[in-house]
């Protein structure tokens, strides 16, 4: 159940992305943990966006722009893990890596998850 549970929301994090940028992650991996679920999308950046970073200023905007565009997604992101899991989500906390194109995400719930995954 936990294993499909991650990836379902591997499948709609990559599809809410693309469908916002024209470009979802290539690849993503998502645990739960207890009250929290960590996901990870990897291989995430735009062609433009690669080229962007190859200057200390180029990977300052690129993290600025896809932090607002989380600002942008964060309803539907929680609405998602809502969802999914049946949680209420009280925080999302995120940061990218534009070196790697790596975005990690931490939903922090209500309950725990994982504990109620167990005893289904």
């Amino acid at each position: 159940m936990k294993g499909m549970l991650e990836s379902k929301i591997n499948e709609e994090m990559i599809k809410i992305t693309k469908e916002a940028i024209g470009r979802g992650a290539e690849a993503a991996k998502t645990r739960i943990c207890e009250d929290m679920i960590i996901v990870r999308l990897s291989k995430s950046l735009t062609h433009e966006e690669r080229q962007i970073i190859s200057t200390a200023e180029g990977k300052r905007l690129v993290k600025e722009l896809r932090q607002l565009l989380d600002e942008i997604l964060k309803p539907k992101f929680t609405e998602m893990i809502m969802r999914l899991t049946g949680c209420q989500v009280v925080g999302i906390y995120r940061d990218i890596n534009p070196e790697k194109g790596e975005y990690v995400y931490l939903f922090i719930l209500d309950k725990n998850l994982e504990e109620d995954l167990k005893s289904r």
